[in-house]
């Protein structure tokens, strides 16, 4: 065991006072695996202090902290500063069908571009270079990674580029993105020093009871974020935590954020279940389990006929996930009201999404539950509940993004008093397939 000094030791983070200087910080850092810099930069505008608090911890040893990680797409290699932004391309629908046909079938590239035949080897291998997977095509990729990766020289592969955006194979983003550029942002996370001496200063100050909200007796710490792992358009495994903190960040800025409520980032909840039923039944007391982990959990406060009224909000940030995971993520979601909130409690799931296209197809799901709801009201909570849609541009751009207005929105009727009885599918079973059919 690590020997702690006499500063260390004597260290009370402010909890002798009536208000301590570390609370706000510790808050945050507690509700969150990694602080972001975003995230950060939010809580610090509504709590200000956060990021003087943050700095004065990581000061003390108490607050591990990783610069932001600027990496060379091309290379794969860290960086010190950012390049300039360029256009990014990817392959569009046609371009891939095309793809897989000049690989199946050479002859095919040969009848398409008749003069250049000879050269076909290297601009297949450009248009492949172009065919993303969907963790990447959100960036796409420069052309001057593709030349590279294709080994065409640089002003055939120019060239080639622009035969093929003329054929419709390829399409260039409307956003510029540098090869070089900051992939993960700088972040802060807690330590096992600063659990062993904050659970000391709680104890010592009679504010034991934070222990339990912090969760001071965790055995398990992250260390730094690894670049190895970087993709040729700059994805990274944290590509999703990053982006859904950018959310938050936003809903965060919303005058209906109740700052001093409940705020978890990925809070791991568990629902009773019985699990003996079939399918199983959300039920308060029940012996089965089941855990539901969204992507944050906060409260909101909004003024309603004179009265105010306190909101729990479930942000459900959806990457890759499929409409059918998220058919269940509302069955959970309303389970979670049934058994965890108060009676009449109003609770918004909010779907965010990350194109326009998947944010209409998410208002189709929501409004086919809701018409799943209509004919089984059984399965409803006995709470007013807002199914709510929005992608992760229209979030960050809105004034008052925690505002139900700004968002494709459903509110489901409230269960009977006496016949709440909320479920959980199996996905081969699910509802869902009586809306979409099983693809």
């Amino acid at each position: 065991m690590t020997k702690r000094g006499l500063k260390v030791r004597a260290e009370t983070f402010g909890f002798d006072t009536e208000r301590p200087w570390a609370l706000d910080a510790l808050r945050l850092l507690f509700n969150v695996p990694r602080a972001f810099a975003p995230l950060v930069s939010a809580w610090d505008l509504r709590h200000p202090g956060t990021l003087k608090a943050l700095r004065k911890l990581q000061a003390g040893g108490f607050v591990a902290y990783q610069p932001g990680l600027i990496v060379d797409t091309r290379t794969g290699k860290l960086a010190e500063r950012e390049g300039r932004a360029v256009a990014r391309w990817r392959a569009t629908a046609a371009g891939k069908r095309a793809l897989t046909e000049f690989l199946e079938d050479g002859r095919i590239f040969e009848e398409a571009y008749p003069r250049a035949a000879s050269g076909k080897h290297g601009a297949i291998e450009l248009l492949r270079a172009f065919d993303l997977e969907d963790y990447q095509a959100k960036h796409g990729v420069s052309a001057a990674r593709a030349i590279e990766s294709s080994k065409l020289p640089e002003r055939l592969g120019r060239w080639w580029l622009q035969k093929f955006a003329e054929s419709g194979y390829i399409v260039e983003l409307p956003v510029r993105i540098a090869d070089v550029r900051e992939v993960v942002p700088a972040h802060y996370r807690v330590t096992k020093l600063l659990c062993r001496q904050l659970s000391e200063a709680l104890d010592e100050f009679g504010k034991g009871y934070l222990k339990s909200e912090f969760r001071l007796s965790r055995s398990r710490f992250l260390g730094d974020i690894d670049p190895a792992r970087i993709g040729l358009t700059g994805a990274t495994d944290y590509d999703h935590d990053v982006e859904s903190q950018r959310v938050v960040a936003a809903l965060l800025g919303s005058d209906g954020w109740a700052g001093g409520g409940v705020f978890s980032m990925e809070p791991r909840i568990v629902l009773p279940v019985n699990d003996s039923a079939s399918p199983w039944a959300f039920e308060v007391g029940a012996a089965g389990s089941v855990f539901y982990q969204p992507d944050a959990e906060l409260r909101g406060v909004e003024e309603v006929d004179g009265k105010r009224l306190v909101r729990r909000y479930v942000v459900e940030y959806e990457r890759f996930q499929s409409r059918r995971d998220a058919w269940g993520h509302i069955e959970r979601f309303i389970g979670y009201m049934h058994t965890r909130a108060l009676r009449g409690e109003a609770g918004a799931l909010l779907f965010v999404v990350d194109s326009d296209s998947r944010r209409r197809g998410y208002v189709q799901l929501i409004e086919a539950f809701a018409d799943h709801a209509m004919d089984s009201p059984n399965v409803l909570a006995g709470n007013p509940i807002t199914l709510a849609v929005s992608s992760v541009d229209r979030v960050v751009q809105s004034t008052d993004p925690l505002n139900l207005r700004e968002w494709n929105r459903i509110s489901l009727p409230i269960g009977a008093d006496t016949d709440c009885r909320p479920v959980l599918h199996p996905p081969e079973s699910s509802p869902y397939d009586a809306y979409f059919g099983r693809g």
